[in-house]
């Protein structure tokens, strides 16, 4: 079989899907693509190029299912999309921090300022948490219905909705002048 980066991002995310990614290494990936290590580089240069071929894949595969949405749906489908894939949103949170948006699907890159910059922050950040808490078991079953992943679905629509409400712009706006100021922390209990 000859390889392509189509075919190693394709195994690289069965290995994220199935064993998460403390096994997403390149000699695991390459002994699943039955070649040597040193084959991978021909096709990836590191793991952080992987990590951008992964965040894109996802990207398309969420673009395909968002297709003539509006935004709100487009960000939720693309949830979904992350949500299938073990600490996905790590990695594509590594991703845009190593190559920018272009590892994001439309549904996120298309977004008026100042939202382009919250919104792909809130959404890689809460799914990132929630797949955390899951591997920690601090999750029930999100099989369940009524269960806690619908729970976080309709949290998540919440905020989506609200970062992209109209007034949002004069917020922060407002914030970034100075005008509003958050609050100071509390002090440490004693």
């Amino acid at each position: 079989m000859a390889l392509t980066p189509d075919i190693v991002t394709s195994a690289a995310l069965r290995i994220l899907a199935d064993f998460g990614l403390g096994d997403l290494t390149m000699r695991r990936l390459a002994r699943e693509l039955e070649v040597q290590p040193s084959a991978l580089y021909w096709h990836v240069a590191d793991k952080q190029s992987l990590f951008v071929l992964l965040a894109q894949r996802i990207a398309q595969e969420a673009n395909m299912f968002s297709e003539g949405c509006d935004p709100i749906d487009g960000i939720l489908r693309y949830r979904r999309v992350l949500l299938r894939y073990r600490e996905s949103a790590d990695i594509v949170l590594l991703a845009f921090a190593h190559s920018g948006p272009d590892v994001l699907p439309a549904s996120l890159t298309g977004l008026p300022a100042p939202a382009s910059d919250l919104v792909p922050r809130y959404v890689l950040g809460s799914i990132a948490v929630q797949q955390s808490r899951s591997l920690f078991g601090t999750l029930p079953d999100p099989e369940t219905e009524g269960g806690p992943d619908d729970v976080a679905e309709a949290s998540f629509r919440t905020g989506i909705e609200r970062l992209l409400a109209p007034d949002l712009p004069e917020a922060v706006v407002r914030a970034e002048d100075g005008a509003s100021q958050p609050p100071a922390p509390a002090p440490p209990r004693p």
